[in-house]
């Protein structure tokens, strides 16, 4: 049996350096890389957010003008009818309507954004409504149309 010279399977002072380095820089660059994943999985929530609520609005306002035209529907339907009850915006039914605009959209006051309702003499009711939640750079609008017949 001839003897092995005995190694020594230790690894140099240098490559444990330079191992111990890489490990650093690889934990480093998990993290800016985990970050930078969540950063984007937040920016999504947030616009998720911020998209949820305008179609929140948006439906509001469709069901508001809906509610308009069957008021219109329920009372008189002649183009006098119409006009002595929404023509006029101090009319008991337009004030009536106009307050639950101003509780159910955002940024709806008597100076802004008022509604309004247009009716033509051959009884085409257009209805506008708008409104700016706060955060909001510009206002949204609804403009709704139809034709009230007999």
């Amino acid at each position: 049996m001839t003897a092995r010279p005995f190694r020594d399977r230790r690894p140099d002072h240098h490559s444990l350096r330079h191992a111990r380095g890489s490990t650093l820089l690889e934990g480093l660059l998990a993290i800016v890389l985990f970050s930078m994943g969540l950063l984007a999985i937040l920016r999504l929530l947030t616009v998720s957010t911020i998209d949820i609520g305008n179609a929140q609005y948006r439906s509001e306002a469709s069901l508001l003008a809906s509610d308009l035209i069957s008021r219109i529907w329920t009372g008189d339907r002649s183009y006098k009818g119409i006009n002595d009850r929404f023509g006029n915006t101090q009319t008991d039914d337009y004030q009536d309507w106009l307050a639950s605009v101003q509780q159910r959209l955002p940024g709806v006051t008597a100076s802004s954004h008022v509604p309004k309702i247009v009716i033509g003499s051959d009884r085409t009711v257009t209805v506008t409504l708008s409104w700016q939640a706060s955060g909001d750079k510009d206002a949204h609008r609804l403009i709704f149309q139809t034709l009230i017949t007999d």
